[in-house]
């Protein structure tokens, strides 16, 4: 690994510390009878995964300010700390969620047993009940925030981004797919509901914190759209050649399970290809921001050079 790289850990790292602290902070205190359910909570979000999405939403905010020539102190930092944990709640209640023996049916997440099998079934449904809800509890409470009457657009581009037009109808389709669906406008359009509508949600809601510019938004969105695009396809790969102990979950289903993806549709090379394509256009979008966007061109540089 260069040192670009392991440098960029490290700052990965760092943030992934703040959020699980503030995470740890906020949590509510077991009532006795709940104690097993939050017990699964802390087992399922705290100290693992690297939190890319809290890390998208934070640098998002420093590139606006910074090309705005907005202050970016404290209580703005601290303001996206709160959204960047929310959506670290969704993402675990999703993960959660996926692992179940009627979704994706798998043994292990992030290097360690999955909820349901560190627990059970009926917990792990409510782990990742109490997650979502609690998410939307950080994110929807004003006195987390300088200017209150932003809340509710923070709450509906959200709501949006998880719900039945995006991360859910995602998985949906997912479930529902059957080979003769497999096309190339099929899979995008799972693709980009179940991992880019969320990795989208992440600038927009940092946008409107920082009080981003329309055309900023847009190249943002542009950015994050195509950054999704391939993350997902990285994943892929993984699956294919990577390992249970590298990747800290199983491989090798995307083939058996005839997943709707790249890798199944065009083959590794052509997958590749559209990945540094992918990777090209989402580098390509933060031109306008200079020289303030260098550590979202790392972070898209390590997603497609990741190996977990």
């Amino acid at each position: 690994m260069n040192l670009k790289f392991k440098n960029f850990q490290n700052t990965l790292l760092k943030n992934s510390e703040t959020v699980d602290n503030f995470i740890k902070k906020k949590l509510p205190k077991s009532q006795g009878l709940n104690k097993k359910l939050l017990e699964a909570i802390k087992y399922a979000i705290l100290g693992s995964g690297k939190k890319i999405r809290s890390f998208l939403i934070t640098e998002t905010g420093k590139v606006v300010s910074g090309i705005n020539n907005i202050t970016f102190d404290n209580k703005k930092y601290n303001e996206l700390i709160v959204i960047a944990s929310a959506i670290e709640a969704i993402h675990t209640y999703s993960l959660i969620h996926d692992d179940l023996p009627a979704m994706d049916n798998s043994d292990y997440r992030r290097g360690k047993k999955s909820t349901h099998k560190k627990f059970d079934e009926a917990t792990a449904i409510l782990a990742g009940d109490a997650l979502q809800s609690w998410g939307f509890e950080l994110i929807s409470n004003r006195s987390n925030y300088v200017d209150q009457e932003k809340v509710p657009k923070l709450i509906f581009e959200l709501s949006k981004a998880i719900g039945f037009c995006g991360m859910v109808g995602g998985q949906q389709g997912d479930i529902d797919f059957t080979h003769n669906d497999l096309s190339e406008d099929n899979i995008l359009w799972i693709q980009q509901k179940k991992t880019g509508s969320l990795l989208e949600c992440c600038v927009t809601l940092s946008s409107i914190i920082c009080n981003a510019k329309d055309d900023q938004i847009k190249k943002l969105q542009n950015f994050s759209r195509n950054l999704g695009l391939a993350f997902q396809i990285k994943d892929d790969l993984l699956d294919l050649h990577s390992n249970p102990k590298t990747l800290g979950k199983p491989v090798h289903q995307d083939q058996s399970n005839e997943t709707p993806n790249f890798v199944n549709y065009y083959g590794e090379q052509k997958s590749i290809k559209k990945m540094n394509n992918s990777l090209e256009k989402s580098i390509e979008s933060l031109n306008i921001f200079g020289n303030h966007a260098k550590n979202l061109v790392l972070l898209a540089d390590y997603i497609v050079n990741r190996s977990h």
